[in-house]
Formats: C-alpha cells, sequence, structure tokens
C-alpha cells in the first residue's frame, strides 16, 4: 500500500482525490472494500475481531455528477450526521446543500465533496471518527 506521503501528493491532483481516499481508508487497520455491481460506488465496512462486517462507514460515489465522501456516523436516527456535516461545512468553508430526503432519512450520514476538499489533512479526522464509531 502506498505511505501517506504518497496518498496526500496524490490528493492534490484532482482526478486522484478519489482514490487517495480509497487508499487512506484501505490502509485501515481491518476493512473490507466492496465495488456495487450496479454502479461506481466503493463501500467500506470494518471487519470485527469475529469476522464478521459492521454496517459501512464510509462510501465513495459520485452525486449530481461530482465526487463525494459519505461517512455513515452514529445511529441512524441519532443526528450526530448533521452535527458533524455542519463541522465539515465549517471545516471546508463551504454548505453541503442536503435535500429533504438526506435530511430526514440520513441524519447519520456526512456528505463531502471532493472538490471542496484541498487537503485530505482537512477531512481525515472526519473519517477517523467514522471508522473508530463504527461497531
Amino acid at each position: 500500500m502506498p505511505s501517506f506521503k504518497n496518498i496526500k501528493k496524490a490528493f492534490q491532483i484532482v482526478e486522484y482525490k478519489g482514490l487517495a481516499i480509497d487508499a487512506y481508508i484501505s490502509n485501515k487497520e481491518l476493512v473490507k472494500r466492496r465495488l456495487s455491481d450496479k454502479e461506481f460506488v466503493v463501500g467500506f465496512k470494518k471487519v470485527r475481531t469475529d469476522g464478521s462486517l459492521t454496517k459501512k462507514f464510509a462510501t465513495l460515489m459520485m452525486i449530481k455528477g461530482c465526487p463525494n465522501l459519505i461517512l455513515h456516523i452514529g445511529k441512524k436516527r441519532g443526528g450526530l450526521g448533521l452535527e458533524k456535516q455542519n463541522e465539515v461545512d465549517e471545516k471546508l468553508g463551504q454548505s453541503y446543500d442536503r435535500s429533504e430526503m438526506q435530511i430526514n432519512e440520513k441524519p447519520n450520514e456526512v456528505f463531502i465533496r471532493l472538490d471542496w476538499v484541498n487537503d485530505l489533512e482537512d477531512i481525515k479526522e472526519f473519517i477517523d471518527e467514522a471508522y473508530e464509531k463504527r461497531e
């Protein structure tokens, strides 16, 4: 696997941002990566100590023609994703315009448009938190 230094370097090239995030997440211990059969969507789950898989903690996908990282954090009805969305928006200096469905049905998700992210360090803490909190 590539070193974090090489991942950060690749992240500076717009076309490589998704690949850099894929490499960063895949480098984590006990991660199962799955490419969807239907569309270009990559999901990431943790592998539990008994070998079973958690629900996804991250998804790379295109939304409205833009590459996005979706972090799945907390319980579906807990609303932690909405809180974290505000933190991400503040950090990136842009507000992700969530649809009503994304607000009501996906309050545990954080949507990050990769074209708004200049440095992997800007979102690394959020990726790490989603990974750590997924049980």
